[in-house]
């Protein structure tokens, strides 16, 4: 499969248009690729520009030519509204000489810009700059001489000690080990003694640059590969900014591994209250109101971490929190893990963590985009930025025997957002309004949608909250069959696999791997759930818990209460104690108990409804936690 790079140029003078297109196609022969099909196409309306850009992800740059000699206002806004739609495609500029230099100092969005002479006089010098652009950002540093290493086929005289799969190629006990993966895997396992590769703790030489790449690509200063997940990602970052004691707003609703980061810093949090609606058994991010008097009214804070998208797609606007936070001198990091293609098509990127100024963003590059699994990233946009002292802390986490094959992955990812991030999400969007639309006359099962989330969230609205329609939450809570005889159909009956379930509903997630087909296929399915026509078991789901969870009261840091001597009691029996580990039922993985926390009747009685669902509890062991001795 070759990509397209469609060169567009844009002129509203109809005839010298013809003219300039026509030089261009004649320039592009002398760059003839058999990797890439180069073509040039057309537009002499800024309405067409405008639906090109937005409909035809294969354009990948545009030739503006413009007379600056008119009011420059009107182009810089022509400019502003195509960056909106396509922020990362270079804009070049072909007009007069003399209004070079009074257009560049009032633009910063454009690449380049050539005098009209350069058109009649060397085209291919236009062209051959734009090509060079093109192939710098299709770059893939590591990938590309990885795979090169990995064919050659080398001798193996160094670790791993299969040495390039021969140990599993060559028993009769687990060849089949070998045969089901096949050579590549076995022979592209290798280890740091390859030095010209790189080193992930040094971010040396091609992971480096790959490194590099990635960060152009997501528009931050800094971008940093992790082989061991956004679990590990998050720990690095907390550790870096964090000192013990310190004071740091958090979201009860993030991960659990920023509550172990927060631990392991020894830090001290203050927590967000939880806004659970149990009627759809989902969280929603905390308000603003909230956010901003924690802000205003706590002293010394130095970080405050949030969930840029929750696992059910709710939204946060963000660039509220950035400002007042950045206000007070306070730094704030998001866990974006479900949210990686944020900044790569306008219907989201108002609510991207890069884009709304954050300082320290992690994405799990494989939850949503094309990489392995574990495999993270991690963007820095911080200008008091510490390094050395990251580096550190980096190192702690970082295995000295990274999987090459994750570095590798995470390198064409990014290449795949930038080059065809807008056009597949753009596809996958389409693709959800025409379920939807199929779906407007089911009675039983519906796809909920912002006008959903605005009744049962208070602070929808007035906090701007969004919606990630990828991230399909389907409502069953009007059909007659519980969710768990639904879930069993979709999978063993259909074939398909949900990411996760609630009492009343199912998420189903359209990544970047999502096809038209495979939305047709649960269409199909929940077709004939709506139906009726399946054999089920006609029962109820009972909701997960119908309360608000109970606040949590530090009485000592969660560290001091986690590090401390503790004993394990039934959790009955617990009123009054101080919890010595994090107690967390799953779905949905809110913690209801954190180290340092005093254990009320409210909190007994929460796991006691969560435990009786059947739900896993996390930190609960037979029937018993951990507290303070």
């Amino acid at each position: 499969m070759i990509p397209v790079c469609k060169i567009l140029i844009f002129n509203e003078n109809k005839y010298n248009l013809v003219t300039e297109k026509t030089q261009l196609e004649k320039s592009l022969i002398s760059f003839l690729d058999n990797n890439v099909d180069y073509q040039v196409i057309d537009s002499n309306s800024k309405e067409e520009c405008f639906d090109l850009v937005s409909n035809d992800g294969d354009v990948q740059s545009i030739i503006l030519s413009l007379d600056l000699k008119t009011e420059t206002k009107d182009v810089s806004k022509f400019l502003n509204k195509i960056k909106e739609i396509r922020s990362e495609l270079p804009l070049y500029i072909i007009s007069d000489d003399e209004m070079g230099m009074k257009f560049i100092e009032d633009s910063n969005d454009i690449e380049s810009y050539f005098f009209k002479n350069d058109l009649n006089t060397d085209p291919d010098s236009i062209i051959g700059y734009i090509i060079n652009d093109y192939r710098d950002r299709i770059q893939t540093p590591f990938w590309t001489t990885y795979k090169q290493y990995v064919v050659e086929s080398n001798d193996s005289w160094h670790t791993p000690g299969h040495s390039g799969g021969s140990s599993f190629r060559n028993s009769p006990y687990i060849e089949d080990f070998y045969h089901f993966y096949g050579r590549n895997v076995f022979a592209g396992d290798l280890s740091v003694s390859v030095d010209f590769l790189g080193s992930l703790s040094d971010s040396s030489n091609l992971i480096g640059k790959a490194q590099e790449a990635a960060a152009y690509t997501f528009e931050v200063n800094k971008t940093y590969f992790v082989t061991n997940g956004s679990s590990t990602s998050n720990k690095i970052i907390l550790q870096t900014l964090l000192r013990s004691g310190d004071k740091v707003i958090i979201d009860r609703n993030c991960h659990k591994s920023v509550h172990y980061g927060i631990l392991q810093a020894c830090a001290y949090p203050l927590y967000l209250n939880s806004v659970y609606n149990p009627e759809l058994g989902i969280f929603s991010p905390p308000t603003l109101s909230e956010i901003k008097k924690a802000i205003e009214t706590q002293d010394d804070i130095k970080l405050i971490v949030l969930t840029g998208c929750t696992y059910e797609g709710l939204l946060i606007d963000l660039k509220q929190v950035v400002d007042a936070a950045h206000a007070k001198g306070i730094k704030v990091f998001i866990d974006e893990a479900w949210f990686a293609y944020s900044l790569f098509h306008p219907r989201f990127r108002k609510y991207s963590a890069i884009h709304s100024g954050a300082d320290y963003i992690t994405h799990s590059a494989h939850k949503v985009v094309s990489a392995f699994s574990q495999a993270s990233y991690i963007h820095v946009n911080d200008d008091d930025f510490d390094e050395h002292f990251f580096k550190d802390i980096y190192n702690m986490y970082t295995s000295t025997s990274p999987k090459y094959q994750i570095i590798a992955s995470l390198d064409v990812c990014h290449k795949q957002l930038e080059m065809e991030g807008y056009k597949i999400l753009n596809n996958l969007l389409s693709h959800v309004d025409e379920l939807k639309s199929y779906m407007s006359t089911f009675k039983k099962i519906r796809i909920l949608g912002p006008e959903d989330f605005s009744k049962v969230f208070s602070h929808y609205q007035e906090d701007n909250l969004g919606h990630d329609p990828l991230k399909i939450l389907i409502d069953i809570s009007k059909s007659e069959y519980s969710v768990h005889e639904i879930h069993r159909y979709l999978l063993d009956e259909i074939g398909l696999e949900i990411e996760k379930y609630t009492h009343s509903t199912i998420l189903v997630l359209l990544t970047l791997g999502g096809t038209r087909s495979k939305v047709i296929r649960l269409y199909n399915a929940l077709k004939k759930l709506e139906d009726g026509k399946v054999k089920l078991n006609k029962s109820k789901t009972k909701k997960l818990f119908d309360g608000i969870l109970p606040p949590i009261k530090l009485e000592t840091l969660p560290s001091e209460a986690f590090f401390s001597e503790r004993e394990i009691l039934p959790f009955e029996e617990t009123e009054g104690r101080i919890c010595a580990g994090l107690v967390t039922p799953y779905p949905p993985g809110i913690p209801a108990l954190v180290p340092g926390q005093l254990i009320t009747k409210e909190h007994i009685n929460y796991i006691r409804q969560v435990k009786s669902t059947g739900l896993t509890m996390q930190g609960v062991f037979d029937g018993e936690i951990y507290v303070k001795k």
